[in-house]
């Protein structure tokens, strides 16, 4: 059974299907680990039909503006919890997604 995930990402132009990514995915599964966040690469697709057995990933902008249809997605890696980063790094121009 595949799981749903969301992400938050600065500009889904940016995204291309089959593309390997490091992503801040949190879990949208019923229950206690619900909500929990890991970082982790991923292979992303923009439609179900391109990975059948991937998992569901709903992306969301900065401003929580959830996009209208779902991605897909398959784990390659887990990279942790968390990565030491300045604040707001990600903000700026040459941080990428």
């Amino acid at each position: 059974m595949s799981k749903e995930y969301e992400a938050f990402i600065k500009d889904i132009d940016q995204l291309t299907d089959g593309a390997e990514v490091e992503l801040n995915i949190k879990d949208l599964t019923p229950g206690r680990r619900k909500y929990d966040s890991r970082l982790v690469k991923a292979v992303l697709f923009s439609s179900p039909e391109q990975l059948p057995q991937g998992d569901t990933l709903w992306l969301r902008s900065y401003g929580g503006i959830r996009h209208t249809k779902p991605w897909t997605m398959k784990i390659t890696q887990e990279l942790g919890e968390s990565i030491p980063v300045p604040p707001f790094s990600d903000m700026r121009d040459d941080a990428g997604i």
